[in-house]
């Protein structure tokens, strides 16, 4: 009995160490390779809800970016200079007169003006007026009395200078140039309403040399050296100063960029415009 016993006993341990070693290859095949063995058994019985792995999306390849063409622009050359300390505009004034009209004035006073407001022959964005006044005949001893205008301006009838020439000798034609001189002052002090040009009238009226500038305008009278009975007078719109090449440079219309046309203004989106309106 004792041989029998110790045979099963023997046996069943034997079976022990096979169950074992069986259930420690089993376990180490389900538990592979992250338990995927054992999760396929388990729903293969039913006794876990079926998963299916998912693919990771294919990898996007990058979308080359095709470059925008460059589109030209022009900028004025005074908008890349550096800005200059310590300079400041001034105030600048404009004959605010019209060439054209100022050209008639004339002409109705009696000067001769076969052209009238014309394109200057030398520059044709340039336009000017030229009337001339003669009196009497010229005498032995001196040359005709005469009083020249030369009115220069733009195509849009601004002035940008006024120049006469009178040749007065001391002859009663020469005392009445004085006088359509003087009148043509008046004339241009009424049609600018600057009143300060009214001090250039005694220095004409007696030929004497003048010269002033008030706020971009200048004024220059200079009698001839040989022949002081001839008085030149220019009316000139300068900018001499830096404050008024600043005030002029600024108001110049030619040096501004040009407004925007519509397909480079910004679209405003509905939810923008609801706010405007609100």
């Amino acid at each position: 009995m004792d041989a029998n016993l110790q045979k099963r006993v023997s046996h069943g341990a034997l079976l022990l160490a096979v169950l074992a070693v069986c259930f420690a290859i089993l376990a180490t095949v389900l538990l592979a390779n992250d338990g995927k063995h054992l999760k396929s058994l388990l729903t293969y019985l039913k006794l876990a809800p079926a998963t299916y792995s998912v693919e990771p999306p294919p990898r996007m390849q990058p979308v080359k970016r095709q470059k925008l063409a460059a589109r030209k622009i022009d900028l004025p050359p005074h908008l890349l200079k550096p800005e200059q300390g310590g300079e400041r505009a001034s105030f600048a004034r404009d004959f605010l007169l019209s060439g054209k009209d100022l050209c008639g004035r004339f002409t109705a006073e009696g000067f001769s003006n076969p052209k009238g407001w014309h394109a200057s022959p030398v520059n044709i964005h340039n336009f000017e007026c030229m009337a001339d006044l003669t009196m009497g005949t010229a005498e032995a001893s001196a040359e005709p009395a005469s009083l020249f205008v030369e009115i220069r301006g733009e195509a849009d009838g601004k002035v940008r200078s006024i120049r006469m020439k009178a040749v007065a000798p001391q002859t009663p034609d020469g005392t009445a140039i004085r006088a359509k001189l003087d009148d043509a002052l008046i004339l241009i002090i009424e049609q600018t309403r600057f009143a300060d040009l009214a001090a250039m009238r005694e220095p004409a009226r007696t030929l004497q040399p003048y010269q002033a500038q008030h706020f971009g305008i200048s004024v220059s009278m200079k009698p001839e050296q040989t022949a002081p009975h001839r008085l030149n007078v220019i009316l000139l719109a300068t900018e001499q100063s830096p404050g008024l090449k600043l005030t002029r440079s600024f108001f110049d219309s030619e040096r501004w960029l040009p407004s925007a046309i519509v397909p480079d203004r910004p679209v405003l989106y509905p939810s923008v415009k609801t706010n405007r309106i609100r």
